[in-house]
């Protein structure tokens, strides 16, 4: 271990002395020398904000969805290519009617709770997981009291609307525990996604017991956390007005013989922006960051390894209120001249030039999305173009558009890009249109205000899947004020799909019935960034959920 790393890690302890008073004799698993194969690591990141809650079955933002992936384990998680493979579960098998998914679970994973703060662990403080977590944990889901946004990826379950509506007790979802180690989900309709969506943190278990005595606490504060995964929470220390916040993990013993966990120690440094995230980066007290942007001095050096997931679709959006860029024509118009082949040509890579709404880095059932369903590369025709323009100002009684910019978010993309669109629009249709640069905060209200007639707007998807950009355009859940009934009933129709190639038909006619709109204007695919020095491996990165894995992380000097 470097003479840095050391007195950083000495620096953590001090922290956790002062804090946790019972932490005085405790062994110091993170001063070991590192193993060749790459464990024994303590790793420090930072998390662009704080986390909202540590309750898997309500945690949205990225920094809780991190902590969670390393606090829980699943029955099944995602690898790299997006397939589903097995994690808590032993087995599972599916009825042919596809309605009945019966899960045998693994007999070594154990919840851990360090009652006593000693780190050591004591008889009453490791139980096992059993299935009756599992049903405790969809009760929670369908509860309305628990108010989980995760009950429509879970809607395909036995008795959920009427659970949901408060008809039925949250008893009644279709979840049950056949004994402590099987597990059984009945479902009112097959579903194409359920596999899958059990891979999601929603998914994770929950013990009742541990939940009713955090009373009314669960997820709140270290002291209501009990993990079931591969770090457990020694320390969340949160100050608003403070800048020593962090979390700090320890590898949870109880699972690591089960299935191994390659760092010792997790700590998690609370920042309150993705700039000072990156500055910790920078300045050599993180071991990671993760950026929106290129960044040159990383990626062009071998020092650091970066892993690039085209998992965004930068549009055009328009604010729906201004008369000119409510014209349909005017909008296809606009679509129709945008030169897409040659735009992004000096992004580095970061950019690549965008004729759909569904990213590159989407998958469905194990492979790329777009290796089974290409996008559709229309031509660029200036001429047809500026014939439609014409056509749509005429509509509107107006010889010419109104001077105005596109709104860009900073931490989004280097606008420079856009200067070829602006370029060519200027060209085609002879007017003008400037750019207008403003910070993350700013940007947000002004989409919230509607204080912008043109956007750039990115959309991703809050999961590994075609459905899930495509629930981005659900009318009252974006932010653009996109809403249209019918594509609302598509979206439904999406999540009632019984097989998956049925899934990507339906998304791929879905997103033609959008585009087709010419409400979001796709002009390029975006890298997220996950960067890192290079004598790190194998960190898990969800650019989706933004989640990070430490599990099989590994450190080389």
């Amino acid at each position: 271990m470097s003479v840095r790393k050391s007195l950083r890690c000495f620096s953590i302890l001090l922290v956790a002395v002062c804090t946790l008073p019972l932490c005085t004799g405790c062994s110091i698993p993170f001063l070991e020398q590192e193993e060749s194969d790459g464990s024994g690591y303590l790793f420090t990141a930072s998390l662009a904000a704080n986390p909202k809650s540590l309750d898997p079955q309500s945690a949205t933002d990225a920094a809780s969805k991190t902590i969670i992936e390393n606090l829980y384990e699943g029955l099944v998680e995602l690898d790299e290519n997006g397939s589903p493979q097995l994690a808590a579960a032993e087995n599972y098998t599916v009825s042919p009617d596809g309605l009945t998914y019966t899960f045998t679970l693994k007999s070594d994973r154990f919840w851990f709770y360090d009652a006593n703060a000693d780190d050591v662990v004591d008889d009453d403080e490791k139980w096992q997981v059993t299935a009756d977590d599992y049903v405790y944990a969809f009760q929670r889901i369908f509860d309305p009291q628990t108010q989980s946004p995760y009950t429509s990826m879970f809607s395909c379950l036995q008795n959920a609307d009427a659970v949901q509506s408060g008809q039925l007790a949250p008893e009644e979802i279709g979840v049950r525990a056949v004994s402590s180690t099987v597990l059984q989900f009945s479902l009112s309709r097959p579903d194409a996604e359920f596999f899958s969506n059990l891979a999601s943190t929603a998914a994770m278990p929950c013990n009742e017991t541990f939940f009713q005595q955090t009373k009314g606490r669960y997820g709140l504060d270290k002291d209501s956390v009990a993990s079931c995964g591969a770090f457990y929470l020694r320390l969340w220390f949160y100050d608003p007005y403070g800048n020593q916040n962090q979390i700090f993990m320890r590898r949870n013993s109880v699972n690591a013989e089960a299935r191994r966990v390659y760092p010792t120690n997790l700590t998690f440094q609370i920042r309150k922006s993705s700039d000072e995230s990156a500055a910790d980066f920078s300045n050599g007290t993180a071991d990671l960051f993760i950026s929106p942007v290129y960044q040159a001095q990383y990626m062009e050096s071998s020092n650091y390894a970066v892993t690039a997931s085209r998992a965004t679709t930068l549009g055009l959006i328009f604010n729906p209120n201004d008369v000119a860029f409510s014209n349909h024509k005017i909008r296809q118009a606009l679509s129709m001249g945008i030169d897409r082949a040659n735009i992004g040509k000096n992004s580095n890579g970061d950019l690549l030039p965008a004729y759909g709404l569904i990213p590159p880095a989407v998958h469905w059932n194990g492979t790329a999305y777009r290796d089974n369903y290409p996008e559709t590369q229309t031509a660029y025709d200036a001429d047809a173009a500026l014939a439609l323009f014409q056509e749509g100002m005429q509509e509107i009684g107006k010889e010419s558009l109104d001077s105005t910019k596109i709104l860009v978010c900073s931490a989004l993309m280097d606008c420079e890009n856009l200067h070829d669109i602006i370029q060519t629009w200027q060209e085609v249709f002879g007017f003008y249109i400037g750019i207008e640069e403003v910070s993350e905060s700013d940007y947000w209200k002004r989409l919230a205000d509607q204080t912008y007639t043109v956007a750039v707007y990115g959309i991703t998807a809050g999961y590994d899947s075609p459905a899930g950009v495509l629930d981005q355009f659900y009318s009252r859940t974006n932010q653009f004020y996109y809403a249209n009934g019918s594509v609302d009933a598509a979206i439904n129709a999406l999540h009632q799909c019984s097989s998956a190639e049925a899934l990507q038909q339906q998304c791929a006619q879905l997103e033609q019935t959008i585009l087709n709109e010419f409400c979001f204007l796709p002009i390029f695919y975006k890298n997220q960034y996950c960067i890192t020095k290079s004598s790190n491996k194998d960190i898990g990165y969800d650019p989706f959920s933004g989640a990070l894995n430490f599990r099989n992380a590994k450190h080389f000097e």
